[in-house]
């Protein structure tokens, strides 16, 4: 029995290959397509007889029908995207963030409580999963637009920077400076920030963009501050989760898990912390077929 795991967006593209049950190889492919190069490495190891995809394209389709995303139901039609590779075998789905959080199987943990954050799964933004032995199980989520991965990449975007590329670049512009400007501040945060808990949600839907904000401050202090305010973002998560769940271990995954100030603030909450390799979408391939296969519930 082969089994792939796809993912695919604007940044990141993913084929997992297992082989009866076992990951024997990612072939990613960032910033382009799933080429047909892609498949071949892919099916070096057979052709598959299953395809799990990364998300739920259905209810993705729909969040981008609300949000105004042009043609949003042909954007997600697998059946003919896998066509068109010479896919024809049958594929199945698990959602966008069981993807990520199943990245706890790769962990040496029996238990943990598991945080996604990323920019937006099909609806989930961030979410907090309980996890005990092969299952787990959703306990909170915020949903879209309430996004702390887009409040980053948007502000990545406002100083000029790539956003879902250039995110390390602005946490290290973000920390070149010994003091704040408590100004910029103060105006992120009473211009974006609607409340901090139980979860943080936003005033804007960053997906929109906010190039024309903040044209009084430097580009290195809206780094900055804003550095300082996704900070208090993360803090906020990681107490509602710990209020949640009683596990010692905490996994954390979603693409803002590549942010090293994470570590920081886990504190004396959690033992033990893992952050997979690759907490992003391409790592979200392998996710999907651990999460089917292991946290199904008779699918």
């Amino acid at each position: 029995m082969i089994t792939w795991g796809m993912s695919k967006n604007g940044h990141d593209y993913a084929i997992a290959v297992f082989v009866d049950s076992k990951h024997v190889d990612t072939i990613a492919d960032r910033g382009r397509e799933h080429s047909i190069d892609c498949v071949r490495k892919a099916i070096q190891y057979g052709t598959p007889d299953l395809v799990v995809w990364y998300e739920n394209p259905y209810l993705k389709a729909l969040r981008q029908l609300i949000a105004g995303q042009p043609k949003p139901f042909k954007r997600n039609n697998i059946t003919k995207y896998l066509y068109e590779l010479g896919i024809t075998c049958r594929w199945t789905y698990v959602g966008h963030h069981e993807s990520h959080a199943a990245a706890y199987y790769n962990s040496s943990f029996n238990d943990a409580t598991i945080v996604v954050i990323d920019s937006v799964g099909e609806f989930d933004c961030t979410t907090v999963w309980s996890a005990s032995g092969d299952r787990m199980k959703k306990i909170y989520s915020t949903r879209y637009p309430h996004s702390i991965g887009l409040f980053y990449s948007a502000m990545t975007d406002r100083v000029g920077l790539t956003p879902q590329q250039d995110e390390s670049v602005f946490e290290k512009l973000s920390k070149d400076y010994d003091k704040y400007d408590w100004a910029c501040v103060d105006s992120i945060v009473k211009d974006f920030v609607k409340c901090w808990t139980p979860m943080p949600k936003f005033r804007v839907n960053f997906h929109r963009g906010i190039r024309s904000w903040g044209k009084q401050f430097t580009n290195e202090r809206i780094a900055q501050a804003a550095g300082h305010v996704f900070r208090r973002l993360l803090a906020c998560v990681l107490w509602k989760a710990r209020s949640l769940d009683s596990s010692d271990n905490i996994v954390i995954s979603g693409g803002v898990a590549y942010n090293k100030s994470i570590h920081g603030l886990i504190g004396e909450d959690w033992n033990n912390i893992y952050i997979p390799p690759n907490p992003s979408d391409s790592g979200s391939a392998e996710g999907a077929v651990l999460a089917y296969m292991r946290n199904r519930d008779g699918r």
